[in-house]
């Protein structure tokens, strides 16, 4: 399931004033910056956001997906990421959810897509004190990176349910 499915999924935000893409990448550029402030300063360049908007879409996002940051035991992570197009240019957002707390755990955004990115995001996924399963889909850049690091990893095709 990707970042976007997710989102839909839990229907977290009813109006679509602000594009979808752009509320997930101004989710993915607050976790990194954890500024509001600066969160609204850079989706402004591609669409017209305020900083209470942005607080309304995390708080939002929060209530349906909590974002927890602190170290635990984690058994289940799934990773996936998905393209978001903002001004014609395409962003990789990556997301790592723990499965069994349905938690986001970590939320990243890249201006590419290949091995060493996600090699980047994985080991930025610090926030086990145990050494969690992965669940991915067959995209090779994940398999290869959890591969490299030594990570255990199970491949699920991620589909939206009809």
């Amino acid at each position: 399931m990707s970042v976007k499915e997710i989102v839909r999924g839990f229907m977290v935000f009813e109006r679509n004033k602000v594009p979808l893409e752009i509320k997930i990448l101004g989710i993915a550029i607050y976790i990194q910056t954890s500024s509001v402030r600066r969160t609204a300063k850079i989706l402004s360049e591609f669409h017209p956001v305020s900083k209470s908007g942005v607080h309304k879409w995390i708080k939002k996002f929060e209530e349906k997906l909590p974002i927890v940051m602190e170290r635990k035991p984690r058994k289940l992570i799934a990773i996936d990421e998905t393209v978001v197009k903002a001004n014609r240019e395409k962003y990789y957002v990556y997301a790592a959810i723990d499965v069994e707390r349905n938690e986001l755990i970590l939320m990243r955004v890249y201006p590419s897509r290949n091995y060493l990115t996600t090699k980047l995001f994985i080991s930025e996924v610090k926030y086990c004190e145990s050494k969690p399963k992965f669940i991915v889909d067959k995209a090779p850049w994940l398999i290869k990176a959890l591969e490299c690091l030594g990570l255990e990893y199970e491949h699920e095709t991620f589909r939206k349910e009809s």
